[in-house]
């Protein structure tokens, strides 16, 4: 087990002035960046977690508490698994396998679920999304039966590594403390989901209301006291605030007659006090995001090469399905547009922080 360790804000900026040196970002990246800053929680150190700190001895965020603050809507990352086409690992970093049921998730980290993988996606739960996490209708009807919050990977972790399980309980319990908002609630999941149903076609078309009816979604489940604020333009507010009615578990926001994301995202900060989105929406909707500038970072398993009854030597591969490759990011990291920040290895497991560019003028 090898980790990159002992990162500061400090060599952050050292970091960024040779990759400005070398004409690889623009003053502008620098100067964002650096007034941007990092977070870095170190669980050992800070919380006494011993068993987690072994294994994610930092957990970096791409930017300051102080930044995010500032910023008129709620900072966004996402987070990915992917695996490497390539045994050599220079081909494609992909994300989904289209053939497969779900995108063949499983099937990219070779068959079973992966110590750093779900030990990372907690942690991206835990902290980035424990008070919203934001999905796209798609992925909350596709996942009906789920509540997407840390436990649905930290649970792997129950038999065999429960010093690591309990560890990710009490980081938990330490976040949740930081906020007077989840302290209180008994909720399973994170405080808030957003649903992004972009107008009334969305919702017929996915059949959310009948769904919802038969009690068939677990995150617009009661029992689950889990607030969803469903962001969609007014055609489908008029259609579905009738049928799924606004209650203290159920809001929205109309962002006109059309769809409207940025819109949105400054009443979420407004009206709801949400600074920190976990985005689950899937690799299309955060791209959409990214495009936007409104997309501070990807967290990103980069799994070893699955093997050849995965990725034969002859196998075509869907341009849709590319998360990244060598050479792309602004660093020549993988993930185009972006700045590796950090990167966690578990054996041959990389566990990396891509941060990218926020349009300054649309978040502060």
């Amino acid at each position: 087990m090898e980790n990159r360790e002992g990162l500061s804000y400090d060599k952050y900026v050292n970091r960024l002035q040779q990759l400005l040196d070398s004409k690889k970002i623009t003053i502008d990246h620098f100067n964002h960046f650096k007034s941007r800053g990092i977070e870095i929680i170190r669980p050992l150190q800070d919380f006494g977690l011993r068993s987690l700190g072994r294994i994610l001895p930092e957990i970096v965020i791409g930017a300051s508490y102080e930044f995010i603050k500032r910023m008129k809507i709620p900072y966004q990352a996402t987070s990915f698994l992917v695996a490497n086409t390539k045994s050599n690992l220079n081909g494609w970093y992909v994300y989904k396998i289209p053939e497969q049921p779900k995108g063949g998730l499983l099937l990219l980290s070779g068959g079973k679920r992966r110590l750093g993988d779900n030990v990372f996606a907690s942690t991206h739960r835990i902290i980035l999304g424990r008070k919203a996490i934001l999905v796209s209708a798609v992925n909350l009807m596709t996942n009906k039966n789920n509540i997407w919050n840390w436990h649905f990977f930290g649970d792997h972790l129950k038999q065999d590594n429960e010093l690591l399980y309990e560890d990710l309980v009490r980081l938990e319990t330490i976040m949740n403390r930081k906020d007077d908002s989840a302290s209180s609630v008994n909720s399973i999941g994170p405080y808030y989901y957003i649903i992004i149903a972009r107008s009334e076609s969305t919702f017929k078309k996915l059949e959310i209301v009948d769904n919802y009816l038969q009690n068939k979604v677990a995150v617009l489940n009661p029992e689950n006291n889990i607030h969803a604020i469903f962001i969609t333009n007014n055609s489908g507010f008029d259609f579905a605030s009738k049928r799924i009615e606004e209650s203290s578990l159920v809001s929205y926001i109309a962002t006109g007659e059309n769809f409207d994301l940025y819109r949105a995202m400054q009443e979420l900060k407004r009206k709801y006090g949400i600074d920190l989105i976990l985005n689950d929406g899937g690799r299309i909707m955060s791209e959409g995001v990214r495009r936007e500038g409104l997309l501070g970072e990807e967290r990103i398993s980069l799994e070893p090469f699955p093997g050849e009854d995965i990725f034969p030597s002859d196998k075509y591969i869907d341009p849709t399905t590319v998360a990244g490759s060598i050479g792309l990011g602004l660093d020549g990291s993988e993930i185009e547009g972006s700045i590796l920040l950090h990167t966690n290895k578990i054996e041959d497991e990389k566990l990396n922080v891509y941060v990218h560019p926020l349009e300054e003028r649309k978040v502060l």
